[in-house]
């Protein structure tokens, strides 16, 4: 019988192939529409933590603050983001997204969405909501920690 570690270890393990997966597949409109899997990251972050400063996006992304105002850039040629001072403190400018990166983050998560769509095809309503349920708890017990 496999012991809680080994269960642990090949739950981990899954979870990470699944969303290998996930991001390889999300990763083909990235190319197609010349955006890095950096740059979707911190689209990702601004749409979910809304504007922030350079150094705010660099702590969520996990990256040196120069290394996000380097993101920042190329986002900003992009036509990504803008850089927005702050209406408060004109010492803080935030990034702010524009339209494309909201564009750019559909595109990508209608695409995921598909494909998940397409490998659950074949599941039961039963197994669905079972898998749903699963994933939920899992997210919200993780999300305690």
């Amino acid at each position: 019988m496999a012991t809680t570690g080994d269960l642990t270890k090949q739950l981990e393990e899954t979870l990470r192939r699944a969303n290998t997966i996930l991001f390889k597949r999300g990763r083909s409109i990235l190319v197609d529409l010349e955006i890095s899997a950096l740059q979707y990251n911190a689209l990702l972050t601004i749409r979910e933590f809304g504007p922030l400063t350079m150094g705010e996006l660099g702590k969520h992304l996990f990256v040196a603050c120069s290394t996000a105002t380097d993101l920042a850039n190329r986002m900003e040629r992009a036509k990504l983001v803008e850089r927005v001072r702050d209406t408060r403190d004109r010492r803080v400018v935030r990034l702010h997204m524009l339209p494309r990166g909201d564009e750019v983050l559909d595109a990508v998560i209608i695409e995921r969405q598909s494909f998940v769509g397409e490998v659950l095809e074949d599941y039961t309503d039963e197994e669905y909501v079972e898998l749903l349920r699963g994933l939920e708890l899992l997210a919200q017990r993780m999300e305690l920690k």
